[in-house]
């Protein structure tokens, strides 16, 4: 493995490195410039969903997007998304991360930086307080001011039905891009350095084009930690889950669905 120095080339997808463990991530960070700027992203990179449903191998795996791709055919999508975020259980893709963040707080800047609805959803009255709770259940905060930006609405337009918005160190994408956050962000500050962690390639290479723009250095990481937790779902446990959510806005947990399909 080849760990980029703090002054590599502005341009080029080597910037982009695949790590699995914090151990590995421990040792590329430890090159930052001082003062450089690191975000992280939520869902499958800091905390992933406990059912086998949504393992990384799982050809199941992406039925909440799909529901979310079918919003216009499904009438009351927002109350099952938002009933499925509140009943679902959730894990640390790495119990380490909690003192991992920790630690990088020391000496650098840390926001969460996720692609999630913003404002009231469903029966979630506020998705900024809902996201701060689940991540601080599990033992995760991070840098809770951000010089130059105050909590609330970050990025808007009329024709966006969700503003991208910045809470308790977490920036939440709404209806925009990752890059439209960071272009939002770097109108209040320039660092030497920006370090986006991921698990979606595509997230990490939109960064990278903004990044570029802005002739900013760029580190991304694409954390793959949930390619590591072990199990695979039964088919047909598996789709009863999902049509039970869709038929009556409950998820049920792995067991309880097996239960009910025996």
């Amino acid at each position: 493995m080849s760990f980029l120095p703090p002054n590599a080339p502005l341009n080029g997808k080597e910037k982009i490195i695949t790590l699995h463990t914090l151990s590995e991530m421990h040792e590329v960070l430890s090159t930052l410039q001082k003062k450089a700027v690191i975000f992280i992203d939520v869902d499958d990179t800091l905390i992933t969903p406990e059912s086998k449903v949504f393992r990384s191998k799982s050809p199941f795996r992406t039925i909440i997007d799909q529901i979310k791709k079918q919003g216009d055919k499904i009438p009351n999508v927002e109350t099952i998304l938002s009933h499925w975020r509140l009943q679902r259980k959730v894990t640390l893709v790495s119990e380490k991360w909690p003192s991992f963040i920790e630690r990088l707080k020391k000496n650098y800047s840390v926001y969460a930086l996720t692609k999630l609805e913003t404002g009231k959803v469903g029966a979630i009255p506020s998705m900024e307080k809902w996201r701060y709770e689940e991540l601080k259940e599990k033992g995760i905060t991070f840098t809770l001011s951000c010089p130059g930006i105050s909590e609330g609405v970050l990025v808007e337009n009329s024709s966006a039905p969700y503003p991208a918005t910045f809470y308790k160190g977490i920036f939440i994408t709404g209806s925009f891009n990752k890059s439209d956050v960071l272009a939002a962000f770097i109108k209040t500050q320039r660092p030497p350095q920006v370090v986006l962690i991921d698990d979606r390639l595509e997230f990490l290479e939109d960064a990278i084009e903004e990044c570029n723009r802005q002739s900013l250095h760029f580190l991304g990481i694409l954390f793959r930690g949930v390619d590591l937790i072990p199990g695979d779902p039964d088919p047909k446990i598996a789709t009863f889950q999902h049509q039970y959510l869709l038929d009556h806005a409950q998820w049920i947990e792995d067991d309880q669905a097996q239960h009910k399909v025996e």
